[in-house]
């Protein structure tokens, strides 16, 4: 076992607990490679050797809905689980993370077309029943006042959304929908720069309060859960989470601080279960915990391993966010991680990698870069289509920031990032000779000029850009690490490369990887290549994910000469 396997493995000894559900909790425990489910008394019903996709309890408490995924290719089915762990089987189309409500005992679900189906789980032998076809974009479901409703997107991700009866009609015009949620009678909708509350005690549903969303005032909405007495809603604003609690007219009531800049954590899920809104809440080295919200802590943690919040400029004098982990002085070995696309918010999860990095003598640094921040907002809209190289020049000025503040030096920095932020590791590693010491890509399109090589390229025309369009050819022009690599000046040495891809990725495809692996090799730059079988895109077994992890420790540790 090599010393960061042994970290690793002492940070992963530590239980997760998901958001509870009615009658039902699930938490991942050290040793379990998916989690397990519990009856509210912790009582074992049953033991997954599948991943948990979506998960959603009967408002009874006495049944739980849970899409399973044998393998990393996400397709799911459906069980249905009772309180005695008996499992049944439901016959549906394929799942894919589709949205699960409730009425009675009927189960609302969306297939991976995103068709609407109802179940009926007091059947012996339950099957799903279409309801309604697939609609455009991503529909959303939600239960109010006993009845189901779909949320139908408009062409458009920016366009309104309908609500829709199971009948098809039109009862509602609401702004572009990011999240639902609801408890009774009540729903919260949630849109980028909107908060409704919706009312169906008098039958059919209408808006009884809203309120404005403003991001630079108020933040950006990442969490938010309907209660009885009105809403919760996560927001991110300048860097730190906090959860304001909102009453029946969405006025705001209480707000609960998670963060501060010596001590950044975040919020993960909010629930409404057992009479009380719960928040899951974690930091990068800090594993996730389940808290009510009225008993939500205040101001730092006495222990742990805790991450602070600092301010970089980029080359254009933006200010950008990095949350750095770890105590150590600098210059000290320092993993640089990166994502910068899909509007995606970073928040600051814990991730048992980050801790173990820690423990053998590093630094662990997320950048907040340019092409995330919440989807369409400003800060996204920096890096998308023909802007998406800001996020690579963001990602190299915040290297350059680190040197230059003595936290660390080209030779003990490597970069990394995984999906999209592969693509912008490997493209900022690229920059400029003597930048950094490696990087450690994931699962990236690394060819943005052949994106259509991959299964789920349909949907990133919107955030790369039509590479038909002679100002979005430019920019990939000039961010494709294969082109960077083409104009990378000789006889420079080139940093190491770790370039990994997932056998059963339903999203990415691994031809870009390898044609970046052959490139880099033809021009002797030292790479190792890694193909994981039974890993796909989204969860994997804790297994499969330690090995993985220990690789890009390894790896890092290697390339700044720190093992």
């Amino acid at each position: 076992m090599t010393r960061a396997s042994a970290a690793l493995q002492r940070a992963d000894a530590v239980p997760r607990p998901e958001l509870p559900l009615p009658g039902f909790r699930l938490v991942r425990r050290a040793g379990d490679e998916w989690p397990v489910v519990l009856d509210e008394d912790h009582r074992l019903l049953l033991v997954p050797d599948a991943r948990v996709q979506r998960v959603s309890a009967g408002p009874d408490g006495q049944v739980l809905a849970l899409e399973l995924a044998e393998d990393g290719s996400e397709t799911g089915h459906l069980v249905l689980l009772d309180r005695a762990g008996r499992l049944t089987p439901v016959a549906t189309p394929a799942l894919r993370h589709g949205d699960q409500a409730w009425t009675g005992s009927q189960l609302h679900l969306l297939d991976r077309a995103g068709g609407w189906h109802v179940v009926d789980s007091r059947s012996p032998t339950p099957r799903a029943r279409l309801v309604r076809a697939a609609a455009a974009g991503r529909p959303r479901l939600v239960s109010l006042g006993g009845r189901c409703f779909l949320a139908e997107p408009g062409p458009d991700q920016r366009d309104p959304s309908w609500l829709l009866g199971v009948d098809g009609r039109q009862l509602l015009r609401l702004p572009a929908v990011r999240s639902l949620s609801s408890v009774g009678d009540t729903a919260l909708v949630v849109s980028a720069d909107h908060l409704l509350l919706l009312d169906a005690s008098d039958g059919e549903p209408r808006v009884k309060a809203s309120a404005t969303l403003d991001a630079r005032t108020h933040g950006v909405p990442v969490h938010a859960a309907a209660a009885p007495g009105g809403a919760a809603v996560h927001l991110v604003r300048a860097g730190h989470s906090r959860v304001v609690e909102h009453d029946r007219g969405l006025r705001p009531l209480r707000d609960h601080a998670l963060s501060a800049d010596d001590d950044v954590a975040t919020a993960t899920g909010l629930a409404w279960a057992d009479g009380a809104m719960w928040v899951r809440h974690e930091s990068p080295g800090g594993a996730p915990c389940l808290t009510r919200l009225e008993d939500l802590p205040t101001g730092p943690r006495p222990t742990g391993l805790r991450s602070r919040l600092v301010t970089v400029t980029a080359e254009d004098g933006t200010p950008l966010e990095l949350v750095v982990t770890g105590s150590r002085s600098g210059p000290v070995p320092t993993l640089l991680e990166v994502y910068g696309g899909f509007g995606l918010v970073d928040v600051p999860r814990f991730e048992p990698s980050v801790a173990a990095w820690c423990d053998v003598g590093g630094l662990h640094v997320t950048a907040r870069v340019r092409g995330g921040g919440g989807h369409r907002s400003p800060w996204h809209e920096q890096a998308r289509g023909p802007r998406k190289g800001r996020a690579v020049a963001d990602t190299v000025a915040v290297a350059r920031a680190l040197v230059d503040r003595g936290m660390t030096s080209p030779q003990q920095l490597v970069v990394a990032g995984a999906s999209h932020g592969g693509l912008v590791a490997a493209s900022a590693a690229l920059a400029a000779p003597g930048l950094l010491a490696g990087a450690a890509c994931t699962a990236a399109p690394l060819d943005p000029h052949r994106l259509a090589e991959h299964p789920l390229a349909r949907a990133w025309t919107e955030e790369f850009g039509d590479p038909g369009d002679d100002a979005v050819r430019e920019a990939m022009d000039d961010y494709s690490p294969l082109r960077r690599l083409d104009r990378w000046p000789r006889p420079s040495p080139l940093p190491r490369f770790l370039l990994t891809t997932f056998a059963e990725d339903s999203r990415v495809s691994s031809s870009a990887t390898d044609r970046f692996e052959t490139a880099l090799r033809s021009r002797g730059a030292e790479v190792q290549r890694h193909h994981r079988p039974a890993m796909g895109h989204g969860a994997n077994a804790r297994s499969r994910v330690h090995d993985f992890a220990t690789s890009v420790l390894d790896f890092a540790l290697a390339a700044t000469g720190a093992t």
